[in-house]
């Protein structure tokens, strides 16, 4: 028991000396000191005379190796040492070095924050640029939807003029309704009328008022007609308006207001749908910018089935249509939605639409002729703002 008692005391002698000889031998922590003045000389003694050996500039930080009473014995680096007044100095904690390691990674983190930020702002200026051109399309579409329901037949002999606000001149009366979107069809002889209306199909009439008993007798011994609203014009009177029929009669004197909102009128109280008892025939005409996006527009909305052929240039393309969709299309070497895009790009030539009777189911493949058409509007809004950019 002695023995153990002993070994113990000895152990934790030999482990305090240890100890002690450690705490002995490390060496002091080393003391700091900044530089308070503008510009400190280092010099090799404690002399105001002595050699210059560097420069110390104000907040530089110096390890201290001795001190006097006023003088300081400081090391900048591992070849400059030297002395310097202790009253240009002042304590200060270990200098501050930067790691290269988290400069770089603050590097990348500011990098990489500014990079998400314009992917942000790309992304939301295609989205916007996209929700612009599409509602662009929407409201060309709209307005091809509404031009081709307003569709005017006219019979003048002596086609009248209108004086025009909006061109600052006398235009000519089919002229003054194109301009303000209506599609309007001129005819000037009587005998020629009825046939006419059959190809171009209007959804109301306007008429001299020399021509009223012609225009009566067919709209009323006609069913394509017989629905369809009547406006004369140059009335010297305004005679009994049938009944169940819509008629309305404007004086020679009547301005450009007194048309407009007389042909809006009528066209609201027109029926909601006319029914034709004639038998199909072929929609014929020229092609000008956007006449083949109208009209595909409005074939597709009272889903027609039949041959849509376009001439241009020597060039002969074809369009199928079951129901108002796209089941064919070609031009040139093109097929499918290519050929009815390059279709739709002409500006020049003819256009001749076949109606047909649909029998059986929609072929396989066929194409939204809505969708196709928003589709070509986007990108030709697109291929727009990037010609102007």
């Amino acid at each position: 028991m002695r023995k153990s008692l002993a070994a113990l005391a000895l152990g934790l002698l030999l482990a305090v000396a240890v100890r002690a000889d450690t705490a002995a031998s490390s060496p002091p922590a080393p003391r700091w000191v900044r530089t308070d003045e503008t510009v400190v000389p280092i010099r090799a003694d404690i002399s105001r005379n002595g050699e210059i050996r560097g420069f110390l500039r104000k907040g530089q930080v110096v390890a201290v190796e001795r001190s006097t009473e006023h003088w300081v014995k400081i090391r900048s680096n591992d070849t400059l040492e030297g002395w310097v007044p202790a009253s240009s100095m002042v304590e200060s904690g270990p200098p501050v070095h930067l790691d290269p390691g988290s400069v770089k990674s603050v590097f990348l983190a500011i990098l990489l924050l500014g990079l998400c930020a314009f992917l942000f702002l790309a992304v939301s200026l295609r989205r916007k640029r996209k929700a612009d051109a599409e509602e662009r399309a929407r409201q060309a579409l709209a307005d091809a939807k509404r031009r081709l329901q307003n569709k005017l037949q006219l019979l003048f002999s002596d086609e009248p003029r209108i004086r025009s606000h909006l061109a600052m001149d006398e235009l000519a009366l089919r002229d003054f309704l194109q301009g303000i979107g209506y599609v309007a069809n001129l005819e000037s002889d009587p005998e020629r009328f009825m046939a006419s209306c059959k190809t171009f199909k209007p959804n109301l009439i306007v008429s001299d008022y020399a021509f009223q008993g012609e225009v009566e007798k067919l709209v009323e011994t006609d069913a394509l007609l017989i629905n369809t609203p009547v406006v004369y014009l140059r009335c010297g009177e305004t005679p009994a308006t049938p009944l169940g029929r819509v008629r309305a009669f404007l004086d020679p004197n009547a301005t450009e207001r007194d048309l407009t909102e007389t042909l809006s009128a009528c066209l609201k109280r027109s029926p909601e749908k006319i029914l034709y008892s004639v038998k199909p025939v072929a929609l014929k005409g020229a092609i000008h910018a956007g006449t083949l996006l109208e009209l595909l527009h409005f074939l597709a909305a009272v889903k027609k089935t039949g041959q849509l052929i376009a001439t241009s240039g020597g060039t002969v393309g074809e369009v199928l249509l079951h129901d108002g969709n796209v089941s064919k299309g070609s031009w040139k070497d093109l097929a499918g939605a290519g050929a009815v895009e390059s279709i739709l790009n002409l500006t020049a030539g003819a256009f001749e639409f076949h109606e047909q009777n649909p029998s059986g189911p929609a072929p396989e493949g066929a194409l939204n002729t809505e969708k196709m058409l928003m589709d070509w509007a986007r990108a030709k809004d697109e291929s727009n703002y990037r010609s102007r950019a």
